[in-house]
């Protein structure tokens, strides 16, 4: 389990990159009203097109929906954008299923340009090596928006191991 230091660590992290994300893309005026209804629509839809390139197997689908300056912190390890789109290619290479559900999806919108968006995913893969790997956790993405499209910006994602099978629920 993650220890309070741990997580209050992480969150202090997310906050300092949605106010850098906020605060640098397209010159916002903090006085402007923006339409969060419409940015929460908009980022969950590209959160389901991230899902669905997930489990299509789909590796330059997750890569186009990345910022190339973009990187993740997974399991405490920070990965560069040049490794996420080499890791990307090689794992989904290696696999024959990869079955995620994404659950409890909240979009918080920080700005006009800039959305963070969170979920529990629990995860089977099965591998083309016959390995098996159940996991769940927590997953937050930071997402901006350039000229009207919406990418990952920086990803947490915390993996532990499941104690069951996930097809058996």
């Amino acid at each position: 389990m993650i220890s309070l230091s741990n997580a209050i660590t992480r969150v202090s992290v997310c906050l300092v990159i949605i106010t850098l994300v906020a605060c640098t893309s397209n010159k916002i005026d903090e006085n402007q009203p923006f339409d969060k209804t419409k940015i929460i629509e908009e980022v969950t839809s590209a959160v389901w097109a991230f899902h669905a390139a997930d489990t299509a197997r789909n590796a330059q689908q997750v890569i186009d929906l990345l910022w190339p300056e973009s990187n993740m912190m997974v399991d405490g390890n920070r990965i560069p954008y040049s490794d996420l789109v080499a890791g990307s290619r090689k794992f989904m290479s290696s696999i024959v299923l990869f079955h995620t559900d994404w659950k409890d999806l909240k979009v918080v919108p920080v700005s006009s340009t800039a959305a963070v968006a969170s979920f529990i995913f629990n995860d089977s893969i099965i591998h083309k090596s016959g390995e098996v790997t159940l996991s769940h956790g927590p997953n937050t993405f930071v997402w901006q928006k350039r000229e009207d499209e919406w990418r990952v910006l920086f990803g947490d994602a915390d993996h532990y191991a499941n104690n069951s099978d996930i097809f058996t629920h």
